[in-house]
């Protein structure tokens, strides 16, 4: 009876260092789920078990290219806050409830200095058109090295974008990434840009570029390949 008692404990024992091994093991490192990831487009995905911020895999969205990698964007957002760049938005005070959302998208230069208490101070994302790049390289020491950590998603047309040195806006773009190598520039690729007027011609039933003359933002509405 003895001996079976002693083994039992032997046996509670050893479970109870292995857990514990095994919890310190997943708190102080890395963990790679390659297997998994594949079925996500990625192949070399990190992140720690027990962190809440890092705890879901990166997506991968092939429609938005590096300037400086010419890498596709990876971002995962949970709760997003899009803030508009109307008037409206002052006097509102959400500012402390726009920053607590995971993903904050803002529109061209709309600021934030000065107005934080109504549209907040954090920015994850900015969309910004063609036609609004020259109004971010005014102020480049702020875009793109003060706020470095934001990302940054251009968009427009194929002749303005095209990278065989004869897109103006890429062009621009370059330049900025060659002064501020941290910057996170992102491009849509011609595939997005062609899908996203489709889009905003099945909606609207109105073709973009001739409504608008390429001078208006819209919506990039998500999609599994793109």
């Amino acid at each position: 009876m003895a001996c079976i008692l002693k083994r039992k404990s032997v046996i509670a024992v050893s479970s109870v260092a292995a857990f514990l091994f095994v919890i310190i093991f997943r708190l102080t490192n890395e963990v790679n789920f390659p297997l998994i990831l594949n079925c996500f487009g990625q192949t070399d995905v990190k992140w720690m078990p027990f962190s809440d911020k890092q705890k879901r895999p990166l997506r991968t969205h092939y429609g938005y290219i590096n300037i400086k990698t010419q890498e596709p964007l990876q971002l995962d957002c949970d709760v997003c806050a899009i803030v508009s760049n109307s008037g409206q938005m002052a006097g509102q005070k959400v500012g402390i409830e726009i920053d607590q959302s995971s993903c904050i998208w803002r529109m061209n230069n709309a600021p934030t200095k000065g107005y934080e208490e109504d549209v907040g101070k954090k920015t994850t994302i900015r969309v910004v058109s063609h036609t609004s790049v020259p109004l971010l390289l005014k102020n480049p020491e702020y875009f793109f090295k003060e706020a470095n950590s934001t990302v940054y998603v251009i968009w427009g047309p194929f002749r303005n974008m095209r990278k065989d040195g004869n897109g103006i806006v890429y062009n621009m773009l370059k330049k900025a990434v060659d002064s501020y190598p941290n910057a996170k520039i992102y491009v849509t690729t011609e595939k997005r840009m062609s899908y996203c007027d489709g889009v905003f011609k099945e909606e609207t039933g109105k073709d973009r570029c001739m409504c608008f003359n390429d001078h208006r933002i819209f919506s990039f509405p998500e999609a599994s390949e793109d």
